[in-house]
């Protein structure tokens, strides 16, 4: 396929970039005439130490390297500081929500009254509040999925950091993730910070609460870093800094507002990965043929609408599988015939 004149598309798309992006700014006389002065020397010395029958040849690849020189201080001057503005890129974007949400983003577009939609994004420097029935989901750019639970205020910032002014937020920022910086919450009490985990900050009128699920995570404050560890709950406030066990802790609320898992045309494996991030649970097969067959079943239809906890009824029962769930562990056998566990 060709553009416009026979040129390929990517010359089109070339071409209108360049025009966007407009002539590039002639760099400061002053600036220039160093370089073209110091890169002229150069070529003085250089020719005047090479062997005469050589000068040609080298005055003539010099004057590039010195036409080329200018060229990069130029592009140079324009690509540091002075390029043509591009829209950010989005910071994240409204995956799921119910009740009260008010969305204040950088631009002030949405600070009119009128809900978020599913599927709007988010710039640096936008705010999301929740009411008292109010709670959302995100993704941000990198992946990590936030979730905003009632009564919460937090402004999303690039990095990617977060500040918490009230309220509770989820975070999950996977296993193993490939990120180039780590997630960053800001509060009055402290600074979290993430190293690959699933954690909850929480504020109340005295304290941060850091409850850590997985991995591990750390809060940060008066110079000193405080770890916490999967299963740990750091409580910050003006008394210091207490690490205590995370005996019981509700995440209802956060499989309440964990996103679909998207199942149809993925595997059953891909589906029991998602299942045992979002509730912890740790799978067990009763015949290993299952597992070993459970990369190559194929799953159709939606679980839209069903929190993750509840989804093996609908989805394992397709497979000709049947769960029992014990102690954290959820057990995965066969059906037979009569559709009763064999």
């Amino acid at each position: 396929m060709t553009g416009a004149a026979g040129r390929p598309p990517e010359d089109d798309s070339i071409a209108r970039l360049l025009e966007q992006a407009g002539p590039r700014p002639i760099p400061p006389e002053e600036r220039a005439g160093r370089v073209r002065e110091t890169v002229r020397a150069h070529w003085r010395t250089e020719v005047g130490a090479a062997p005469r029958r050589r000068t040609p040849i080298w005055a003539a690849a010099s004057l590039a390297a010195a036409a080329a020189v200018v060229a990069a201080v130029t592009w140079g001057l324009w690509s540091h500081g002075q390029r043509p503005s591009v829209a950010e890129a989005p910071i994240a974007v409204l995956l799921k929500s119910e009740g009260s949400i008010r969305l204040v983003d950088a631009a002030q577009v949405h600070d009119d009254g009128a809900p978020p939609r599913i599927g709007d994004a988010l710039q640096a420097g936008s705010t999301i509040e929740s009411g008292a029935d109010g709670r959302a989901a995100l993704s941000l750019a990198d992946g990590t999925s936030l979730r905003i639970d009632s009564g919460t205020r937090v402004r999303l910032l690039s990095g990617p950091t977060l500040d918490l002014e009230q309220g509770a937020i989820y975070l999950d920022s996977g296993r193993g993730q490939n990120r180039r910086a780590f997630l960053e919450v800001r509060t009055k009490w402290g600074v979290v910070r993430d190293i690959g985990t699933q954690f909850e900050v929480r504020l109340t009128d005295d304290a941060v609460w850091l409850s850590v699920r997985e991995g591990l995570a750390t809060l940060a404050r008066s110079g000193r870093s405080f770890a916490a560890p999967a299963g740990t709950r750091l409580v910050a406030g003006a008394t210091g800094v207490e690490s205590r066990a995370l005996e019981g802790p509700d995440w209802s609320w956060v499989l309440a507002m964990a996103p679909s898992f998207q199942m149809e045309g993925r595997t059953l494996a891909d589906y029991l990965d998602w299942l045992s991030r979002e509730t912890g649970w740790r799978v067990e097969f009763a015949d290993p043929a299952i597992a070993r067959e459970s990369s190559t079943i194929v799953l159709h239809g939606s679980v839209a609408g069903i929190r993750p906890d509840e989804t093996p009824a609908a989805v394992l029962p397709t497979c000709g599988l049947q769960h029992r769930l014990s102690d954290g562990t959820l057990h995965i056998e066969r059906l037979d015939g009569a559709g009763r566990p064999r």
